[in-house]
């Protein structure tokens, strides 16, 4: 970024991305989806572009469809507990405050192929779900998968917010934190570069 390497502010901007990565993590595991490789997967670092500084954040690519939620097509279920007519549209709050329609939807077409059962498959076996809630009886896991599935296919899934909820959090505290920081680098010029003309 130029010939001055604002220090002070690289230094700020890497513990702030920091503090958002953790925060994200925290609200990850509050929502009860920590523990795991998203979690592990999210980070941050910064970029110097020339003439600005970019915060990146990254994650599996799952992570945002945990944060923002996908919509289901709709309509009725007959049986068991999620029993009744669904809009199949889900929401999410984004890191302004507002709510917004997830642009996440099954049956769009976008999503891999096979994905949506590999991660259910994946999911029972990690919480080793394999008998009725009611009768005890053993259920096999592709059963249970093509129930479970149905379900979210029709309701969808509902976003935790997590990454929009610490990026919001974040990007508050910025606006207080960072003057003071962009100060001590205006400093720094003027003793780095002592001929340079003071306005």
């Amino acid at each position: 970024m130029g010939a001055y390497e604002y220090k002070h502010l690289q230094r700020y901007l890497k513990s702030w991305g920091r503090d958002v990565v953790q925060e994200a993590k925290e609200r990850l595991v509050a929502a009860g989806k920590g523990g795991g490789d998203l979690e592990n997967s999210i980070s941050s670092r910064v970029i110097d572009e020339g003439e600005s500084y970019v915060v990146e954040f990254s994650m599996a690519n799952y992570g945002t469809f945990v944060d923002k939620g996908v919509s289901g097509v709709g309509g009725s279920i007959k049986t068991g507990i999620h029993k009744g007519s669904h809009s199949g549209i889900r929401k999410y709050v984004d890191y302004n405050g507002n709510s917004q329609i997830s642009p996440y939807r099954f049956g769009s077409g976008t999503g891999k192929k096979g994905g949506m059962e590999k991660g259910i498959r994946s999911f029972i076996r990690k919480k080793n779900i394999n008998r009725s809630s009611v009768t005890g009886r053993f259920i096999p896991a592709k059963s249970i998968a093509i129930a479970i599935m149905r379900v979210l296919w029709i309701k969808g899934i509902k976003g935790v917010s997590f990454f929009q909820d610490s990026l919001m959090l974040g990007l508050s505290e910025f606006k207080l934190e960072v003057a003071p920081e962009i100060k001590e680098d205006v400093i720094d010029t003027l003793v780095t570069f002592p001929n340079i003309e003071r306005a």
